[in-house]
């Protein structure tokens, strides 16, 4: 799967070795946080970046979980949260 074809340009994804995971960076001054508000109204969570720091680093990150092959039903949460960010961002810089 692609992430660069969900989510805004700049955003920058890692995988972090021995895990079923992915680190995603949106630009600085972005709000995972309201990123995750709004997707709970489509049935989407994802961890927050703020939560893996103490001192509240990380807002404009997130992590999200996979342990499976790649479905349509994934595909699609994925597609949510990309187009989701895409919204936001264009908020902020609008």
């Amino acid at each position: 799967m692609q992430l660069g074809r969900y989510f805004p340009a700049g955003t920058r994804a890692s995988r972090p070795q021995g895990g079923f995971m992915l680190w995603i960076e949106l630009p600085e001054g972005f709000d995972t946080l309201r990123l995750n508000r709004a997707l709970l109204e489509q049935g989407v969570q994802i961890a927050v970046g703020s939560i893996f720091s103490a001192s509240g680093k990380y807002r404009n990150c997130l992590r999200m979980n996979f342990a499976s092959q790649v479905t349509r039903e994934i595909e699609e949460a994925v597609r949510k949260v990309g187009a989701t960010a895409t919204q936001l961002l264009g908020e902020l810089d609008g």
